[in-house]
C-alpha cells in the first residue's frame, strides 16, 4: 500500500486521455473521448493550456471575420 506522502501516479497523457482541442464555430471544442484521467503533470497541462488558449485565438479570429 503506497503511503499517503507519496505522490499520485501519473500517466502520460497520450497513453490515457487524449485531449483534442480545436476552434469551432466561434467556440472552443474541447474532447476527451476517452479515459478517465484528472490528474496531469505540470508539463502536461501546459501543453493542455496552450492548446486551449490557441483555439480560443483562433475563435476570436473567426467572429472578427464573421463579423466584417
Amino acid at each position: 500500500m503506497a503511503d499517503s506522502a507519496d505522490p499520485p501516479t501519473v500517466l502520460p497523457l497520450e497513453h490515457v486521455a487524449p485531449i483534442f482541442v480545436e476552434e469551432r464555430n466561434g467556440y472552443v471544442d474541447v474532447q476527451q473521448p476517452s479515459g478517465d484521467q484528472t490528474l496531469y503533470t505540470p508539463e502536461e497541462a501546459r501543453d493542455i493550456a496552450r492548446e486551449i488558449l490557441a483555439a480560443a485565438d483562433e475563435a476570436e479570429m473567426a467572429g472578427r471575420l464573421a463579423e466584417q
